[in-house]
Order: C-alpha cells, then structure tokens, then sequence
C-alpha cells in the first residue's frame, strides 16, 4: 500500500496518516460499510453485503454508532445505519510482505458500547507491533438479538453482522498490507464471548485463525437467553397494545420508531426477574430449526464438550475480581447477598426444587468458609459474582476447549494499576483488578493520558501488548525470553490447568481457585442450562 487511498471491492476510500504518542506513524481508514444499512425492511434481518459506491469514500470521519441506551446521559443515541469497520494499518518498508490481523470485537452486554471511536478504542499500542487492526459496529440489543424463529427475525443477528465484518476482511484486507490467511479475533466481555460464539458456528469456518476470549464466553447466564420471543412480546403490553401472533409482532416491532423501541426494550428487559448478577436480556440464542442457516443451533455446552467447534490456537482469561462490577451495575443484588447469605437465590442455573438444599450447603461451604481472598466485608459476595457472572464459565469453556483443542492459554489479570479500564472509568475504589481492567493495557482510551504511564504500569502495558501481538503473529504469546518476556507462558496440558497470572511480575500457576472453579465444573455438568 503506497498511500492513504485504497482500492477494495466496493470502490475506492482515503484515509489519513496519524501517529502514535510515540511518533509511530500509521493509516487510519474510518467508516467503511461491511454492510448495506439494515434500514427498513432489512431490520431484525440477517445482514446483507455492502452495495459498491462511485469515486472515492472520504475514510476520515467518524461513523455512526449502533443505537442503544447512553447510560452516562441516561438518553439514546445511535442509528440503525451502523455497520461499519475501521481498519488501521502500519506504513511498513516491508513491501510484499502481508501483516497479521487482529479484528476486535468490543464489549458492553451485547446492548451497550461501539467499536469505531478511536478515544475509546484506539490502536496505538497494538499497532506498533507491525499488525493491521480491525474494529467494527455489529448491531446490539433488540436489533442484534430479536429472535422470532423464523428467517425475516432468526437471532443472532450481530453475530452474523461480526461474520460478515470478517468475510469482508478475507476479501479485502489485503489491499491494507494485512494477511488473510493470518486473522486472529479478540475481544473483551460481551466481545469475548462473540469470539466463542465465532468459534463454535459452523458458519464462520476459516475466517479466522486464532482467538483470544478475554472475560467472556457463551456458557455465561448474560451471554445467551433462550426466552428472547418471551421478552420481546413485553414490549407490546408496555405500550398497552394487544399483540395476538408472531406475525403481527413481527410488523409491529418493525415499524416502532428506533428511538422507542430501543427504550421500551430497556423497560422489557428492567422486568426481567434474572438470577445472577449482572443481565441484558437481547442477547445470543441457540436458533429453533427453521429455512435458514442457523448460527448457532444446539447447547453450546454440548459443542464445546464435543470439540464441534474451530481447532485454532485459543487464548482465554479473567480478571481477578470481575464480581466488582455489581457494585455499580447491580449494587441491590450485593446487598440482598451480603444480607442474606442466600446463595442459592442469586444462582441462574435451571436447578429442581429437590437439588436446593444440597445446592446451598455447597455455595456456602465454598464462599463463607473457603479461603478470604480479600480484606473487605463482602469479599465472599464478591468472589461469588465474580464467579457465576466470568469465572465459572470461562473457565469450563476453557478446559472443554482445551481438550478438544491445542494450543490453549489461560490466564488471569491481576494486576492494579493506573490502566485498570472500568475501575477508573466508573470509579471503582476497591482493590483487585475488576472486570474489563485488562482492557486498559491493550487498547489506548482517552481516559488516561500517555505521558503519565510510567513504571510498573508501562511494564505491565508493554508485556501485555507484546503477548497479545505475539500470539497474533505466532500463535504463541511468549515465543521467546527476555527482559520483558521475563516467563514462558505454557499451554493448557492434558492434566493440569496451567495458567500465567499477569501482574507485576509474570508467574505460571496450575488450576485457579480450585475449590470455587471444580464447583462450576460441577453445575455446568449437571445442569448446563439456565
């Protein structure tokens, strides 16, 4: 690529040249569609390709995010016209010779957040490591999750917006200096376990080569809802409507101006009486049988333990404390269990009445006579979000993964430290590293200013960046040792769990919280639903 204008299959866009704090000079193309705009009749639909335009696309400007709820203004915002991906790649004087790709998928519960607004999402860090980095809008709430069974509304629909972001990578990335045949996926959250999701589908095969799940996974109660029509046919009584079929449902959803559907949903959803902590409700679904590809058709439980899933090098992990996001998503379910002690009331899994007390003894035993992990009161409530919400999950999808599958890393974050993403942004002040922290040292946000990363933080930033990029490249995160690589990162074997806990200093453990995660091991095996 000799220039900041390229040529792809739907024509012509310019860029711009934008550099790194520092000095690392680099391409910014913005706002390109991966897809027609799912307006109209295409709302609820499964996305189709992007229609071709005439001379050349201004690849400058910021495009439009998903629409959705602004929890910080308490407003919505978005438009439906979203589906667009920013690719940012390096000017390298390495003529002919293709980059590996990193396509990142953003979190936010499959209803909140966007993926193409460089002051949350910016590449810097990653991108002077020499790979090309791909960050997209897929559609989210209703929009992305609304799933009637039937093929004008089937589910999944982000999901399939984040399948054909990555055909349109096989087809075009090239043109960038990126190599097709080099794609690794990742993602944080909600993003983290589209990257499980992308694995799983039978749709999605060789559209990716490596994957990195970080904090999420589709065994997680949040991150797949089998009751989405249930939910959806709220919003019509909302509204004091009376809905008597699907179809009619279909149309009247359809029809409901942007704006009041996203905010009426939001209502759908605040009814939803969900165990666990934190819930959205418009989220993945296994798809019923019907005149369609289904994406994801059986228990994703079952998939994973019978390795029917994409065989290519796998990264997961958690942070340390991610149960500290209910202190201000669901700060009633913290009190509820630390007053309480109730356990067994808080836990989404699909449980008989005969199972409960036997269930109880065993939350108890495990949370308030286990180890104390921390030094607050409510450190056991917290242990236990962090659990049923992250942990248990990732870390059974992880070992099913595993088994079927090499090479596997696993690992935790635990470090505390000026980066640490939510916590700073929502003025978290506990110790630990909560949910999404990890973020902070792969992805530069406007949040924190360069020129104060200093220290341990820019040690723990640098040696995440260089893992990450190195799997990426080699499909090993510590190929080599050295002054910053200062421990080798060991695969998942086939009797123990090891895992790399990231903080300060870099250490190789085996099985995290053994007591807490064979308890999860157990659940997911009994019950495997919610």
């Amino acid at each position: 690529m000799s220039g900041p204008e390229v040529e792809i299959s739907e024509g012509k866009i310019r860029g711009k040249v934008c550099k790194t704090y520092n000095g690392v000079q680099f391409y910014t193309f913005k706002g390109i569609p991966y897809a027609k705009p799912p307006i109209g009749d295409l709302r609820f639909s499964m996305p189709q390709p992007p229609e071709p335009w005439d001379g050349v696309r201004d690849g400058t400007k910021e495009c439009n995010i998903c629409p959705q709820f602004d929890k910080a203004t308490a407003t919505f915002v978005g438009d439906e016209d979203c589906l667009y991906l920013n690719v940012y790649a390096p000017l390298t004087s390495n003529e002919g010779k293709k980059l590996p790709v990193m396509v990142f998928f953003h979190g936010g519960g499959f209803i909140f957040g966007h993926g193409t607004d460089d002051s949350a999402h910016g590449p810097d860090f990653l991108i002077e490591k020499e790979v090309v980095i791909v960050s997209l809008n897929y559609r989210l709430g209703i929009l992305g999750f609304l799933s009637l069974d039937r093929k004008e509304a089937p589910g999944n629909m982000g999901l399939r917006d984040q399948m054909l972001a990555l055909k349109w990578v096989q087809k075009n990335i090239s043109q960038f200096g990126g190599d097709p045949k080099n794609v690794t996926i990742f993602g944080i959250s909600a993003g983290g376990a589209s990257v499980e999701y992308l694995l799983l589908s039978p749709l999605t095969k060789g559209l990716f080569h490596k994957a990195i799940a970080q904090s999420g996974s589709s065994l997680l109660h949040w991150a797949q809802n089998g009751k989405v029509k249930e939910l959806a046919a709220t919003i019509p009584l909302l509204k004091k409507k009376v809905i008597k079929d699907d179809d009619q449902l279909l149309k009247y959803l359809k029809e409901m101006p942007v704006k009041e559907l996203i905010e009426t949903s939001m209502l759908a959803i605040g009814t939803d009486n969900s165990r666990g902590g934190i819930h959205f409700g418009f989220v993945p679904t296994v798809e019923k049988s019907g005149d369609w590809e289904q994406f994801i058709s059986k228990s994703t439980y079952e998939m994973l333990s019978k390795g029917e899933f994409a065989k290519v090098p796998f990264m997961s992990g958690f942070c340390t404390r991610e149960g500290l996001l209910v202190l201000p998503a669901c700060p009633s379910k913290l009190d509820n269990l630390v007053t309480e002690k109730s356990f067994i009331s808080h836990l989404p899994f699909d449980y008989d009445d005969t199972d409960k007390h036997e269930l109880e003894i065993k939350l108890k035993a495990t949370y308030l006579e286990g180890e104390k992990t921390h030094k607050d009161d409510d450190y056991y409530a917290i242990d236990f979000f962090t659990d049923v919400d992250f942990l248990g999950g990732i870390y059974v999808a992880t070992t099913l993964i595993a088994k079927n599958n090499a090479p596997v890393y696993f690992y935790e974050f635990a470090y505390d430290g000026c980066l640490n993403y939510l916590k700073k942004k929502l003025n978290i002040e506990r110790e630990g590293a909560c949910h999404g922290d990890d973020g902070g040292y792969l992805i530069k946000c406007d949040l924190f200013k360069d020129e104060n990363i200093l220290g341990k933080d820019k040690l723990v930033r640098d040696r995440m960046v260089a893992m990450w990029t190195n799997f990426a490249k080699y499909g090993d995160p510590t190929p080599k040792i050295d002054n910053l690589i200062t421990t080798k990162w060991e695969p998942v074997g086939d009797n123990q769990m090891a895992y790399l806990v990231v903080d300060d200093k870099l250490t190789m453990k085996n099985k995290p919280y053994p007591k807490r995660t064979k308890l999860y091991e157990e659940l997911y095996k009994t019950f495997n639903s919610f």
